[in-house]
């Protein structure tokens, strides 16, 4: 696909990421004439480095990319199962183990960045690494969140040597806005980028992180990455509020976030998931969640019916009332961050919504020290079930949390939305697309409490719901009566989003106040005006916006010297 004839001056461009540095390195690229799909891959290849906890080139990644030409693509950049591997040799465990070598499928996510920039981008390839690069060589600051991760998981992530050298200098966790500095992670970028990506998915860079691998017991080889390939499918959708929600089809749980959506729509419009209406959406949530358990899988290896689970009929089951439970307030352990969502579009008519990470937070728990990589860990996905569709086989993919979003009304694109958030993805989705439909602007659904529901155990009638301390009493009431055992707390259990807009004043980019993210919007015309709009609400000391002004500052120049 060649990219379209720019038209003069620099188009409009808005985008998100959670991370600020991430959000100045899309910028950036844009500014050197790049689209809103250069803009997308550099931040998040940028990401990869700023937030090594949540995502990498160890992990996977999913995108939905719309072109000038009214296409929207789906873009399937995740890993499967190493082929040597059997159900028969973690038979004696019993269960999928959350950790370690045998969690290890294909990482996915760099593939993925070259397929968008092949498929829509402007710029060189390379060229998108350069501020990412930097970031890994020079250092960057700490965010809150990576410093919670690596005291809360300290214990199990140093006993890896790999990832004590890099993360836990002298033996402790870094102080948030410490400087951390990867370098052998700048030079594998720098080996990605200049072979594009074949450095990986055969060359040398492969190599070093498979015989590292394999040393720990993983049967993942160099021929499982000379074999994985970037798979470019058609969204699935279906119209809520008036608009077309578009995603990407399985091994993404895509399909129930259109359950979700569709089981709504038969419902009484105009249902606040905040006020006494959560019960409704919570029984909805509770039912789609279940059909992702019993369905969900690879469908190159285990058919999945896809037809029937977005049929008139299933769709009035979701929404059928559930039966009445007895109240019931519990207590849930914290989550922790696993995944980045980066979101853009500009005034050409591209628009990208990418979503990559590493699972659980530092995936495997094995960073590579000859690469910087950190192994994600999706095969901790898959089942030992044999029932199972998700059951684990070699050369197939796991069933996949990653979850991206684009709308559009009457064959125009309208919106690109992101958001972590693991298996609660379809219900942060459709609480965005709830409060997208009463009304709200993009910064005014991000800045709304949320809930979720998370995954239940068996023999329970629900999962228990997490509502940050914000979200109503009305709703919290209503779910209780419902027979949802309720926790309030504020973390990563409700995602961080990330939206763009095209509203009739052109685009707006915003950024979760949840996440250390910002958004940016670059006017359409000659010269550099641009709007940056900090996530609402956020609370930025002056000491971490000038170490984060001098940051960028540093790397820049690093950069431009490079």
């Amino acid at each position: 696909m060649s990219p379209v004839q720019r038209p003069p001056g620099r188009p409009g461009l808005g985008l998100a990421s959670p991370h600020e540095l991430a959000t100045h390195a899309g910028k950036s690229v844009a500014e050197q004439g790049g689209n809103a799909v250069d803009a997308a891959v550099a931040a998040a290849i940028t990401l990869s480095v700023v937030l090594p906890h949540q995502c990498g080139i160890g992990g996977d990644l999913m995108a939905l990319v719309a072109v000038p030409d009214g296409r929207v693509l789906a873009v399937n950049a995740t890993g499967a199962a190493p082929a040597g591997v059997t159900p028969a040799d973690l038979a004696t465990v019993g269960a999928m183990p959350t950790r370690g070598p045998d969690t290890v499928t294909v990482p996915g996510a760099a593939a993925g960045w070259a397929t968008l920039s092949r498929l829509a981008g402007r710029l060189p390839f390379p060229r998108l690494f350069d501020f990412a690069v930097a970031c890994a060589t020079e250092g960057v600051p700490v965010s809150p969140d990576l410093a919670r991760v690596l005291s809360h998981e300290q214990e199990l992530l140093a006993r890896d040597p790999g990832m004590r050298a890099v993360f836990y200098p002298g033996g402790v966790p870094p102080v948030v806005n410490s400087v951390l500095a990867q370098p052998a992670l700048a030079r594998t970028l720098e080996a990605v980028a200049e072979t594009h990506t074949s450095a990986l998915y055969g060359g040398n860079v492969g190599k070093a992180l498979v015989t590292f691998l394999r040393g720990h017991g993983s049967a993942l080889s160099t021929g499982d990455l000379a074999r994985h390939e970037t798979e470019i499918t058609v969204p699935i959708g279906r119209v809520f509020g008036g608009e077309e929600y578009l995603t990407a089809p399985p091994n993404s749980q895509g399909v129930h976030l259109l359950q979700i959506l569709g089981a709504l729509d038969a419902l009484p419009s105009n249902l606040d998931p905040l006020g006494s209406a959560a019960r409704v959406y919570a029984r909805v949530f509770q039912a789609a969640a279940d059909d992702r358990a019993a369905y969900l899988a690879d469908p190159r290896a285990a058919p999945v019916d896809i037809e029937y689970l977005l049929s008139d009929e299933r769709i009035a089951e979701l929404s059928c009332d559930a039966p009445q439970l007895t109240r019931h307030i519990a207590s849930a352990p914290p989550s922790t961050g696993d995944t980045a969502a980066v979101v853009s579009a500009d005034d050409e008519g591209y628009a990208v919504s990418l979503i990559q990470s590493l699972f659980q937070s530092f995936g495997s728990g094995l960073l590579d020290p000859g690469t910087g990589i950190v192994a994600h860990n999706r095969g901790s996905a898959f089942s030992l079930d044999p029932a199972s569709p998700n059951y684990l086989r070699g050369g197939k993919r796991p069933a996949h949390t990653l979850l991206p979003v684009i709308t559009r009304r009457d064959g125009e694109i309208t919106g690109a939305h992101g958001t972590m958030g693991g298996p609660a993805q379809p219900q942060i989705h459709a609480q965005f697309a709830a409060h997208l439909k009463a009304g709200m602007d993009a910064a005014d659904v991000l800045h709304r409490p949320r809930w979720s529901v998370t995954g239940r155990a068996p023999g329970d009638l629900t999962g228990t719901v997490v509502a940050e301390h914000e979200v109503p009493a009305d709703a919290v009431d209503a779910l209780g009566s419902a027979g949802f055992p309720v926790v309030r707390r504020n973390d990563d259990a409700v995602g961080h989003g990330q939206i763009v807009r095209r509203r009739p004043d052109g685009l707006f980019a915003a950024a979760d106040p949840r996440s250390g993210g910002t958004a940016v919007t670059l006017l359409s015309r000659a010269g550099r005006e641009s709007r940056d709009d900090q996530a609402p609400d956020r609370r930025v000391s002056s000491g971490d916006t000038n170490r984060m002004e001098s940051t960028k500052s540093r790397v820049t120049s690093s950069t431009e010297e490079r």
